[in-house]
């Protein structure tokens, strides 16, 4: 009888022992985990890695047992309560399917995280709680915001480019952004100022045009680069007296520009016409504002070599005029030329 009690008293200590171990082990890997993990029962941290509070900015002691709702920002970017779908997560996870997601969240500071973190079910202790597994992500959605940036802008005028514009042109293709007009705008004299004052004057051509397109239209409007000395606007909702409004704005600011005496003088050919109806599609409105720009084009040309002569005579200080064939440019030194620079 003796021995019984003596060998299940043993047996007792080493399973005692065992789950020690077993406990220790867990711990271990608990706080060494790259990943922040927290035991959520009643909104509130029951337990937490070190990690989980560097994670959120916090010091351990002040995070475990903090309130959730401490880290839960209003809304998400796309308008959705952040509350919601944490709750719709967390009933998923209790009814046996692990979730893993992507959210916004807040540190201890109000700051901003984006986070991918992962509910399941767990029971300890006769508790039914969540374990949350959780990753800063911040750097990552920031170097694919900056990715998805330059995929839609141009680099020399920080406008939109071409690809961005033609996407906006097929959204706008369905009627419900009718009337839709588009502007159409030529750099007169890219070419001549490339090839006189080098490339980095050319880059700063298109910059400044940029510059004044912005200030001409709407922030609902799409302004884009679309080629190497081509702009192009598209105008949601907008009726054809407006769209002539708008380029009448350009030519004014361009001239107020000139006025200036700026390093480099700016003149556009400009075009327009405007989609009325669902019956036309925004290639044939494109084109015919395309055809309009062109037809303007051998006036403004010759209206910009004038405007250059005089620029260039200010700058060298010499009366000889402007060779416009260009079969003496200037002999100025042009630095490296932009690989986006036609």
């Amino acid at each position: 009888m003796a021995d019984r009690i003596l060998t299940s008293y043993a047996e007792h200590l080493e399973i005692q022992e065992k789950l020690r171990e077993s406990e220790e082990k867990y711990r271990l890997l608990f706080e060494s985990a790259y990943d922040g993990i927290m035991l959520i029962y009643d909104r509130r941290v029951a337990d937490c890695n070190r990690r989980a509070a560097e994670i959120f900015g916090c010091s351990y002691k002040e995070f475990l047992g903090s309130s959730v709702e401490r880290y839960i920002p209003p809304l998400q970017q796309d308008g959705r309560a952040t509350i919601d779908i944490l709750t719709e997560m967390g009933e998923k996870a209790w009814q046996g399917a692990p979730q893993l997601f992507e959210l916004a969240l807040c540190r201890c500071d109000g700051s901003e995280l984006e986070v991918e973190m992962s509910f399941n079910t767990i029971k300890l202790q006769g508790q039914n709680m969540i374990q949350v597994m959780v990753r800063d992500i911040t750097d990552r959605k920031q170097m694919e915001e900056w990715l998805r940036y330059l995929n839609m802008h141009d680099k020399p005028t920080g406008l939109y480019n071409r690809n961005y514009f033609e996407e906006e042109m097929l959204r706008m293709q369905s009627g419900r952004f009718d009337p839709v007009g588009i502007v159409v705008c030529d750099v007169d004299g890219l070419k001549l100022v490339n090839d006189n004052l080098g490339h980095g004057a050319g880059d700063e051509l298109l910059a400044n045009v940029a510059r004044i397109l912005e200030k001409c239209f709407r922030g609902s409007d799409v302004i884009a680069r679309i080629g190497g000395d081509e702009f192009a606007v598209l105008l949601p909702n907008c009726p054809p007296d407006v769209v002539e409004a708008a380029c009448r704005r350009i030519k004014e600011m361009a001239g107020q520009y000139r006025a200036a005496q700026p390093p480099v003088p700016v003149s556009l050919s400009i075009g327009y016409a405007v989609k009325k109806d669902a019956f036309q599609t925004m290639i044939e409105v494109f084109k015919a504002a395309d055809n309009r720009m062109y037809l303007e084009k051998p006036q403004s040309r010759e209206q910009f070599k004038k405007y250059f002569d005089e620029f260039l005579k200010t700058r060298s200080g010499k009366n000889n005029s402007f060779n416009s064939d260009l079969t003496e440019p200037l002999k100025a030194s042009p630095p490296s030329r932009n690989p986006d620079q036609p």
